[in-house]
């Protein structure tokens, strides 16, 4: 191997490394709370009576609840889509639109006049990004119950073909500049007054 080659195959091995690196910094990783929109918990089955059961816990106005049946054919219990939108979601027909219903109440406060007007408020949720979150998350996308978290919950990312990915994951680069961002932002007093005595526009106070 000539000169010429050697470098070329030692700027290739660089190449190679800094693509991994790349990889390794900008893949999608881990969930991170603080980022995370909770977007896996979204229209949730819960089981039948897992509501009432855990109720000191919940974080949402409940409107309803469409009570789907068995929801996996291992279940050994019914499950229930709870609604924390005034429309109640209760799955999607064979063209892949939504199916809701919505209570009487509901009907008069929000006016509505026929099933066109269903439809136009839920395309508005989607696109305001109003989701149908699980009644127990809570506004900074962590969940009330995580340590009693309904089993369908515990699943998420584990059982062999179902759901796998998480839409939300974070990457490593991601995480670290939020985390950078986040300890500037709160050091922010500090650093101003540090500046401010550096540059002696305000005296030491030793008190």
């Amino acid at each position: 191997m000539n000169l010429a080659q050697k470098k070329f195959h030692r700027f290739y091995i660089n190449i190679m490394k800094l693509s991994k690196l790349k990889t390794y910094l900008t893949a999608p990783t881990k969930c991170f709370v603080q980022k995370c929109k909770a977007r896996c918990c979204i229209n949730v089955p819960l089981p039948e009576g897992f509501l009432p059961k855990h109720k000191e816990k919940i974080q949402r106005q409940v409107f309803g609840g469409f009570n789907m049946g068995i929801n996996d054919p291992k279940d050994t219990y019914n499950s229930i889509i709870y609604s924390t939108r005034p429309i109640i979601f209760m799955g999607y027909d064979v063209n892949g639109n939504s199916i809701a219903t919505i209570s009487p109440e509901m009907i008069e406060k929000l006016n509505i006049q026929s099933m066109e007007d269903v439809q136009r408020l839920l395309n508005e949720y989607e696109a305001r990004k109003i989701y149908n979150y699980c009644p127990f998350i809570q506004n900074d996308a962590r969940c009330s119950i995580y340590s009693e978290r309904a089993p369908i919950c515990k699943e998420f990312g584990t059982a062999p073909g179902k759901e796998n990915i998480c839409p939300e994951k974070s990457s490593r680069l991601e995480i670290a500049k939020y985390k950078v961002k986040n300890f500037f932002e709160f050091q922010k007093d500090l650093f101003s007054t540090m500046w401010k005595l550096m540059r002696g526009k305000k005296p030491i106070d030793f008190k």
